[in-house]
């Protein structure tokens, strides 16, 4: 088994993501509860004299015992006849408690070849019918334990006295799945392969992408983990691959929910990020007055409202980044494998501070976590060799050093929070922060009890769904005190869009339609803003006037695969799937982008592998997939949006998808751009004068042909735009040569020839 693959229940292995891993941690369970009552009520009714009968996951559960006793048999047992028949038992054993009739036989397959099976399902009343399920024995005669795929088809299991093909004897049953069971005209859909350890899942399609299910029976039924077994029985069982009614699989239906939960947003992120910006927004308000003595701030300023918004969720972002980071330790970036980062730089250790009581003025109005975070990002920004320069690179167990590669992002560059970087935020405030970003919120009736949030399980698209949730939140400083009112009915969630009201207004509002929060005695108080306070929200049709919204992934999915479809005929080379160039014209946080390098990808590494005649080792697939990945990111792949901190967010997110362990750090700065995709990147004006009202009407703009004028900046028209701010990086790349086109649909992902 790949040793990067992680179980997300004891003994089932998610491979190459058959299942989102969110989908089986988080949301699995409660989609077969069903399935798994239906099964309990069925046995109790067809129970004998009182005695209920046993449903599939409890069968499964009771092969603990005989499976510990076929495994002393076997590992005893060294004549290859003797322990083939002791595994043909307990294939038999298993296999029927999972629903599947035992019918061991040489199986012919299309070509006229035989293969050694154990069972073949086809449709219910249709004996004729191709058969829909083979299940296959794997026989590791030596009993090292070895992949299945990689092992080939014994003579001792072929049955009868026909010798066995010779060729098929020289095939791994990798290649015998690929080439002549899924290579047939009317393939089987699905392949259970068997070994004496393992059980594996195959359905033909996923195959593309070598995604399936590995199931570890010596720790599935050594620990028998109920929930595991559950999840086994339910996954396996022959009812929940071919339905007796001839109607969709229950594991069709898992599939569909897992596309819609793979990157279900965290609610919970949601609102810690919104509630951490007001904190450091605050923050930074309070220390400008207090401590600069700043008398600009005295008063209310909407442009300043904005930039500090705008600022604390580029900062906050980098919290985000790093949470990430460093709970994908496969993502090879953050130097998780080092000591003295993870005690010294790294955001973990800052998390084990998250619920330690600071009780004294100097531990509230200190700058410790301040300091930590300051040098995390400028080690993320600047890189960090070890001390020990090229020494280091070859020989990196030198000293105690680690290496970290500088990330080149608009998000960490110097000078991107300018307003931040004058404040030092002291400890009281930083706490709540790291906190809000590391535990859940409590559940409703059980105050107190909160978990960690797993950002290992947080998806490309969660991040990117978090922030476009507070894309079009802005900031304020509220001019007098400021009451919270709302509709009757609603329940006042500080994620919706907010109506403030002075006090002097207050009575013309019912009850129910005034906002209450809950004080540290449960007691009901109303939601007041004071005169002065930063407030972060979403304020009455924001939301709808900058149209920003979050595009679920079935939809980008979906979009992305039709676009492809039309640009990749059958008999398209692999190589020129790599020469394809995509655009998308509003990025926000390059989820289309991100999926169309995803499909890309896939069908690149499918149709190569087809043009070789040879697959990739499973092992290997994954690897080689974020290899192709990143190529095709860091050179294929454009984008526009309005809106700046979208640019910044649509860069990490690309990097964070298609990082590959070993490559380089890629930099998106030339290729993501801020500017207006309907008139294009290009800078052409007209004269002044054309614009005067007083002049002749053959003189007006309408008449004249814009001039164009060479861009002197990577985001050609971000300043007017977005109140000054501009990328600061250098231009290689001349930004009017590349978005010279109009497109008529900006909302969807573009495709267009390099420029």
């Amino acid at each position: 088994m790949p040793a990067a693959t992680a179980a997300v229940l004891a003994g089932i292995h998610n491979e190459n993501e058959f299942f989102s891993h969110h989908y089986l941690q988080e949301i699995f369970a409660g989609d077969v509860r069903e399935t798994v009552e239906r099964w309990r009520a069925a046995a109790e009714e067809a129970g004998d004299g009182g005695a209920p009968g046993r449903p599939p996951n409890a069968a499964l559960h009771a092969l603990g015992p005989d499976f510990v006793r076929f495994r002393r048999a076997f590992e005893r047992e060294r004549r290859p006849e003797r322990r083939l028949t002791l595994q043909r038992g307990w294939f038999r054993q298993l296999l029927e408690a999972l629903g599947h009739a035992w019918r061991p036989a040489n199986h012919p397959l299309e070509d006229g070849v035989e293969i050694p099976v154990l069972a073949a399902a086809g449709a219910r009343g249709r004996a004729d019918a191709a058969p829909r399920l083979l299940a296959l024995g794997v026989f590791d005669a030596d009993g090292e334990g070895d992949d299945p795929l990689a092992l080939r088809p014994h003579r001792l299991q072929f049955f009868g006295e026909k010798p066995p093909p010779a060729d098929v004897l020289g095939e791994t049953w990798n290649d015998v799945i690929t080439r002549r069971v899924f290579g047939q005209d009317h393939p089987p859909r699905w392949v259970l392969l068997l070994s004496f350890n393992r059980l594996l899942l195959i359905e033909r399609g996923k195959w593309t992408h070598n995604r399936l299910l590995r199931f570890d029976v010596d720790e599935l039924l050594g620990r028998r983990e109920a929930a595991a077994v559950q999840a086994a029985a339910v996954l396996l069982h022959r009812d929940n691959l071919l339905p007796a009614d001839g109607g969709g699989a229950l594991l069709d239906r898992l599939d569909d929910n897992s596309h819609k939960h793979a990157f279900a947003v965290s609610e919970d992120l949601k609102y810690a990020l919104r509630e951490s910006i007001e904190l450091l927004g605050n923050e930074v308000v309070r220390h400008l007055r207090e401590v600069s003595k700043d008398k600009l701030y005295d008063r209310p300023d909407e442009a300043l409202a904005d930039r500090l918004g705008r600022e604390c969720l580029r900062w906050m972002y980098r919290l985000l980044f790093l949470f990430y980071v460093e709970a994908r330790p496969e993502l090879g970036y953050a130097p998780l494998d080092s000591e003295t980062y993870r005690k010294g730089y790294g955001l973990e250790h800052l998390r084990d501070l998250e619920l330690v009581r600071l009780t004294t003025d100097e531990s509230l109005d200190g700058f410790y976590l301040h300091h930590s975070l300051q040098r995390l990002f400028a080690l993320v920004r600047d890189g960090f060799d070890g001390g020990q320069g090229d020494l280091l690179a070859e020989r990196p167990a030198l000293q105690h050093g680690f290496r970290m590669d500088a990330l080149d992002s608009a998000l960490f560059r110097a000078g991107s929070t300018p307003l931040l970087d004058r404040v030092k935020l002291r400890n009281r405030v930083l706490q709540p922060v790291i906190r809000l970003m590391s535990l859940t919120r409590p559940a409703r009736g059980r105050r107190g009890r909160r978990g960690r949030i797993s950002y290992a399980q947080l998806g490309i698209n969660q991040l990117g769904a978090v922030y476009e949730a507070l894309l079009s939140y802005r900031g304020f400083f509220a001019e007098e005190d400021l009451y919270e009112v709302k509709k009757a009915g609603d329940d006042g969630d500080v994620l919706r869009s907010a109506w403030f009201v002075p006090a002097r207004e207050l009575d013309a509002y019912a009850d129910d339609e005034r906002v209450y929060d809950r004080d540290g005695e449960g007691r009901r108080k109303l939601r007041v803003h004071p005169q002065g306070r930063f407030v972060y929200r979403l304020a009455g049709r924001d939301r709808q006037k900058s149209a920003s919204y979050y595009t679920p992934e079935a939809l980008t999915r979906c979009v992305v695969k039709y676009a492809l479809r039309e640009l990749i005929p059958d008999d398209l080379p692999a190589d020129r799937i790599l020469d394809l160039t995509v655009c998308e014209p509003a990025t926000g946080s390059a989820a289309f982008l991100n999926e169309a390098v995803n499909q890309l990808a896939e069908k690149y590494l499918e149709r190569r592998q087809r043009e070789l005649g040879r697959r990739i080792a499973h092992a290997d697939y994954a690897d080689a997939l974020q290899q192709v990945k990143l190529y095709i990111a860091d050179r294929n792949v454009y984008g526009v949006d309005l809106n700046p901190v979208a640019r910044e967010l649509a860069e990490v997110s690309l990097w964070l998808n298609c990082i590959h362990r070993g490559g380089r750090v890629p930099w998106f700065g030339y290729q993501l751009v801020c500017g207006n995709s309907l008139v294009g990147a290009r800078r052409q004006v007209f004269p002044a004068a054309a614009l005067g009202r007083k002049n002749r009407k053959p003189d007006l703009w309408f008449n004249r042909a814009p001039e164009r004028v060479a861009p002197t900046m990577a985001a050609g028209g971000a300043s007017a735009a977005t109140g000054g701010e501009s990328a600061t990086h250098d231009v290689r790349r001349p930004v009017g040569t590349v978005y010279h086109f109009l497109l008529p649909d900006p909302g969807m992902a573009a495709y267009a020839d390099k420029a």
